[in-house]
């Protein structure tokens, strides 16, 4: 999986999780689905990597993501300064040259996989169930529409953004993800 739809994935998985204090008491769960295909990626490349799920909590997906990074600093990423604008809100935010590569390669085992229902590499039908997610996101008053598989923007025009957007996106990714199909 490239680095940004990886990226995109995590990302997509923090926005998907998130919870809202009414939600809180409530715990997601799935049915377990078929083991996905085997991987077009070497196996030695997903080996002992830790392995995100659907309904990984966000506490869950942070530490799996503060460990890469710890590991990257540690092998010489810089760190840039806090008060730098960034997607992932306050923090540490790291440098994003993808120097120094030997950095990267040491702590390619500790880079958190996807899901695998959101590793196109690995999920046949990952383009079909993308256009549901967002055909679900529409039918809920998100107006958004896909530019490829794994993104979405909003639609051109002033539509209002439903106040419940973080739970409709993660209502929407299980639907059209986490369900059996």
């Amino acid at each position: 999986m490239s680095p940004r739809r990886l990226l995109l994935a995590a990302a997509l998985l923090t926005t998907a999780c998130s919870a809202t204090p009414a939600s809180q008491d409530q715990v997601a769960t799935l049915e377990s689905a078929a083991p996905p295909p085997a991987s077009t990626a070497p196996a030695s490349d997903r080996k002992g990597r830790p392995q995100l799920r659907l309904d990984t909590s966000d506490e869950e997906a942070q530490r799996f993501w503060t460990a890469y990074e710890d590991c990257l600093v540690a092998h010489g990423v810089k760190v840039n300064p806090v008060d730098q604008p960034g997607p992932a809100g306050p923090g540490r935010r790291l440098d994003q040259s993808g120097e120094p590569k030997s950095a990267y390669t040491a702590c390619q085992g500790k880079l958190p996989l996807p899901p695998p229902e959101l590793d196109d590499e690995i999920n046949p039908r990952y383009a079909a169930q993308w256009n549901d997610n967002v055909r679900c996101l529409r039918e809920h008053g998100l107006m958004v529409h896909v530019t490829e598989p794994g993104s979405w923007t909003y639609d051109d025009g002033d539509h209002p953004i439903p106040g419940n957007q973080d739970e409709l996106e993660k209502s929407c990714l299980l639907e059209a993800f986490g369900a059996k199909k």
